[in-house]
């Protein structure tokens, strides 16, 4: 499924057009645990996009990574954040409402007393004029290509992540590693919990990539930058990203969602 408008909008905020995102639940899977939401008009001065991943082989990943979805998205409406925020008022929102979705999550996990708690990653951020504020838990990754070179600005939340910071693997070795499923982090599986948040600049012809690890495990970034960089839209780029990643083996659930500015 994929999400797109017709209409062109020119002006100095991002529009309908310049937003699209896709899912699909892969060649394995029976159930796709992920989900995507975004916020987004080009009379709004800031633009909030989120994709989550719920946690596989847990119960309810699709359920948790959907709440927590929907908590951010209705607060982002709720607090009319689209209209003009300060930096330090979106990252204090993202930081509030994401601790919120952890909490909300983790209480229904207790609630039900089930035997693998549901949680899920995230990635989410907000466009404003200048910058995008992206906030991150678990192994979705942001990526975004300046001048058709391609870079991941968020950094995983996983075991062989840290692994690699700590130079005992290299990346190659990182891919067939038996506890590469494995992250540090994600939200409704413990209450102790705060979302990485960082700021990043934005200049015009930036395009940006949200998207769950189905499509950078089956993916290397050498690809996702071609695809990303020969895309004439956003809906050529996540199209060709999900095709891609089914042809690469589709065995977990695959998700993109595109910012062309």
């Amino acid at each position: 499924m994929l999400d797109t408008v017709k209409k062109y909008i020119v002006n100095d905020n991002i529009g309908p057009v310049d937003v699209v995102a896709g899912t699909h639940v892969g060649l394995v899977r029976e159930v796709n645990e992920d989900s995507y939401v975004y916020c987004v008009n080009e009379n709004h001065e800031n633009t909030f996009v989120a994709v989550a991943d719920g946690i596989g082989g847990h119960d309810s990943g699709d359920i948790a990574s959907r709440m927590c979805s929907r908590i951010l998205l209705t607060e982002w409406r709720n607090r009319q954040l689209w209209r003009h925020s300060s930096s330090a008022e979106v990252m204090k929102f993202l930081e509030t409402e994401i601790v919120k979705s952890n909490e909300a999550i983790y209480r229904l996990n207790k609630t039900f007393n089930v035997q693998h708690p549901m949680g899920t990653t995230l990635v989410a951020g907000v466009f404003t004029p200048n910058s995008v504020i992206v906030a991150h838990a678990g192994d979705s990754r942001c990526y975004r290509m300046r001048k058709s070179v391609l870079e991941s600005i968020t950094q995983d939340h996983s075991f062989v992540a840290e692994l690699i910071k700590r130079n005992i693997i290299s990346r190659e070795e990182s891919k067939n590693h038996p506890f590469a499923h494995i992250i540090s982090k994600s939200i409704g599986t413990n209450l102790d919990f705060k979302p990485e948040i960082n700021i990043f600049d934005r200049r015009p012809g930036d395009r940006f990539l949200f998207c769950s690890d189905g499509a950078n495990v089956h993916l290397e970034d050498a690809q996702i930058e071609i695809i990303i960089n020969d895309a004439s839209t956003p809906y050529e780029a996540v199209k060709n990203i999900i095709y891609s990643s089914l042809r690469g083996g589709g065995e977990d659930n695959i998700t993109a969602l595109c910012v062309f500015t």
